[in-house]
């Protein structure tokens, strides 16, 4: 195949010589697949030029592509490019994310003198992501996608639930408060894998991790993967992936905001120079009232911060990053109270993370996770018991792209995760006859698991297609001091494409398997929780999952729409039951079937006007035709926003839910409810900008899920945020 430098920082190895003994020794065995794949460029002479904008300034990072294939080259900080192997005549395809695509003739004879002048596309709020990843990370094109900005909301959001809940085929799940947790898909719980800085967030909570451990404040972006991603993500991915990435500031930023629901403040801080970033945050509330005046138990206090450092020696670029969170006094929202109050009086997180990436195109990532989590659990006059979670978890992966040339890209990979001393002590105390009080007791002692992935992926770009396939092996090991031991090994495969099909529209296509691990909890975990008293089932399988999805999506000059209809079958589901009242276990069911459509778009009317649109209709039953637990109700939401000049700016969001009457496993039937929220900002030309904000305008009585212990969420909230810039 055709050589030549890959687009981005990383260029791939050029030739066996460069590589490490590991990668030419994995080259030779596959060149013979390899060869099949590929399609023959013939050596040529070179193709230099330079691509601009229109008032002469350059342009860097633009793509520049042979249409018959071959070798591709992305423009320098001058906006110079060269194609080693190109011989003219040939048609050139010239790309970038702020211009509009590009394609020129180049005659023979024009080798060195070519002038590219490429159109600024028309200004647009919202940039429409429809591939979510970063660098290595990203999964294939084809996959629904879609990357949300902390500010995508009228209200400023204290959750991620808040701020991903935005997206079409997610909705929050599980009771309310700051833990409230989200489906995609119909999927949730341990389903759904979390990501923060790369590094896999697991938690003891049977709901599932949120990582709301970390304010929004110090976030950038949060991008959304819709399907099973276990392939590319590992297990537990079989409904989609929530990446987190931490802001990198640029600066000194302040920030002071109000909600006057629970009486809600915020606090956040943060600097950056280029080569260090710090961003703290402090956030506090009181209990908030729902539109009926019931209270609810939604009071915290969280301190949460952000170190990141990021420096190069040689051909490696390192990043160093700390995340760390501690909170206090959280209380857990539901039904339960006052009779029954649950809080947790300890949060405590700490991420370190190392990443490099080697110019030959290699990649290590590196982090450990250690976690405590305290729960106490109260009913007046009964019992009291407290809880202590502690856990240790360390990550490592490391990814090699064999090759990168022009229309071909393939990479192979292996991460281990591992979960240590993981132990939760239990200790009750009877408050009507203390005689009876119990110590401390290991509902987990010292439990393990140890996890250990091996993966290839292939991208292959043919004349009027893009395909993208890959596989996954994994092996998984639990075991809990008591109990013997669990092993197993599954593995999973991904094949997309994606094909332009003129006039601005893409079809694309999905079909993957996904895999997820039973977790140390559902296995082994008996004791108290904020639901009732738990039984863990150590004979429980491995969930497995076939999905396919089919999409559409079509841009236009203001104008985007996408559109993704999907069917999930989950084999083996590890359903929560209830034995006894206040008493669960868990079961694994024969299987599962979610289906649903997914639309979003948005429209550019003007230029300081930008509407959207995002919708999602989902369905869930198992075999024997009863309703799934976590399937959302049906939603449609509109939003507004307007950006003029003189400093002015404000949004509107319109969402409506419709009712929920066929309620799964431990869950309610629910009300449909209409939503509206929004905000006005004036920026001034000091770098202050001061922004009012409302949510549940319409003071709506509903409920964030179906869950049977859900509460009321809060009533109409009024806001005030005022942010600086130096």
């Amino acid at each position: 195949c055709g050589g030549g430098p890959m687009p981005g920082p990383t260029p791939p190895l050029r030739s066996s010589e460069n590589a490490t003994p590991s990668a030419r020794a994995a080259m030779q065995f596959i060149r013979p697949i390899l060869l099949l794949l590929c399609l023959a460029v013939p050596v040529g002479a070179e193709v230099r030029g330079r691509v601009a904008d229109e008032n002469g300034e350059a342009i860097a990072g633009a793509r520049v592509l042979p249409a018959d294939g071959g070798s591709s080259a992305t423009t320098a900080d001058d906006g110079w490019f060269t194609l080693p192997e190109v011989d003219p005549p040939v048609i050139l395809e010239i790309s970038h994310p702020d211009f509009l695509p590009l394609a020129i003739e180049v005659a023979s004879g024009d080798r060195g003198e070519i002038s590219v002048e490429l159109e600024l596309r028309p200004a647009i709020f919202e940039e429409v992501v429809v591939s979510a990843g970063r660098g290595v990370d990203a999964p294939p094109v084809s996959i629904a996608a879609s990357a949300i900005d902390v500010g995508d909301d009228p209200a400023l959001p204290t959750t991620v639930a808040e701020m991903v809940s935005g997206s079409p085929g997610v909705a929050e799940n599980g009771q309310g408060g700051i833990f409230q947790n989200y489906s995609i898909r119909g999927v949730s719980r341990q389903r759904v894998s979390t990501l923060l800085a790369g590094a896999r967030i697991v938690t003891d909570r049977r709901a599932g991790a949120s990582a709301s451990f970390v304010d929004p404040n110090l976030l950038s972006t949060v991008e959304v993967v819709r399907g099973p991603a276990s392939t590319y993500y590992g297990s537990g991915a079989l409904g989609g992936v929530v990446q987190l990435f931490p802001r990198r500031f640029d600066g000194l930023e302040a920030t002071v905001g109000y909600e006057s629901q629970g009486d809600e403040s915020v606090v956040a801080a943060g600097w950056g120079n280029g080569d260090w970033s710090l961003g703290l945050a402090h956030r506090r509330a009181d209990r908030a009232e729902a539109p009926d005046g019931t209270v609810l138990n939604s009071d915290f206090s969280q301190l949460s911060g952000t170190l990141d450092r990021v420096w190069r020696v040689g051909s490696s670029a390192f990043t160093l990053s700390l995340i760390g969170s501690s909170a206090d006094d959280i209380g857990k929202d539901n039904t339960d109270f006052p009779e029954k109050e649950t809080r947790y009086p300890e949060e405590r997180h700490l991420i370190a993370k190392l990443g490099v990436v080697h110019d030959g195109g290699w990649s290590l990532d590196l982090y450990a996770h250690p976690n405590r989590l305290v729960t106490r659990q109260v009913e007046a006059g009964v019992s009291e018991s407290r809880v202590v979670n502690e856990a240790l978890d360390l990550g490592l992966g490391w990814q090699q792209k064999l090759i990168d040339r022009g229309r071909l890209s393939v990479r192979i990979g292996g991460d281990y995760f591992t979960r240590r001393d993981v132990d939760a002590t239990e200790s009750l105390t009877d408050l009507a006859d203390p005689v009876l009080s119990t110590g401390e007791q290991s509902a987990l002692d010292g439990a393990t698991e140890d996890e250990v992935g091996l993966f290839v992926s292939l991208d292959r770009r043919l004349e009027r297609l893009q395909l993208g396939a890959g596989a996954r092996l994994v092996w998984n090991r639990q075991e809990n001091a008591g109990s013997p031991s669990r092993d197993a090994t599954e593995w999973t495969a991904f094949a997309g494409l994606s094909a332009p099909v003129g006039r601005g529209v893409e079809l694309a296509a999905n079909l993957g398997s996904g895999l997820r691990f039973p977790s140390l909890t559902e296995r082994f975990f008996t004791g108290t929780t904020g639901r009732g008293r738990v039984e863990g089932n150590p004979d429980l399988d491995s969930e497995r999952s076939l999905s396919a999805d089919l999409g559409v999506r079509w841009s236009g000059e203001h104008a985007y729409l996408a559109a993704f209809v999907f069917r999930n079958e989950i084999d083996r589901y590890i359903e929560r039951i209830e034995i006894a009242p206040d008493e669960l276990t868990f079961e694994n069911l024969s299987d599962g079937t979610l289906e649903g459509v997914e639309i979003e778009g948005s429209y550019q009317p003007h230029a300081v006007w930008l509407l959207t649109l995002t919708a999602h209709r989902l369905e869930g039953e198992s075999a024997d035709g009863e309703p799934l637990a976590d399937v959302p109700s049906d939603r449609l939401a509109l939003g507004a926003r307007f950006a003029g000049e003189g400093g002015w700016s404000a949004q509107l969001r319109f969402e409506h839910r419709w009712d929920k009457d066929d309620p799964g496993s431990g869950e309610k039937p629910i009300p449909d409810a209409s939503l509206l929220s929004l905000a006005v900002a004036y920026a001034f030309d000091s770098g202050l900008e001061l922004r009012l904000s409302g949510r549940n305008l319409l003071d709506e009585s509903y409920f964030n899920s179906a869950d049977r212990k859900v509460q009321m969420a809060p009533g109409r909230s009024l806001g005030l945020t005022l942010s600086w810039t130096g």
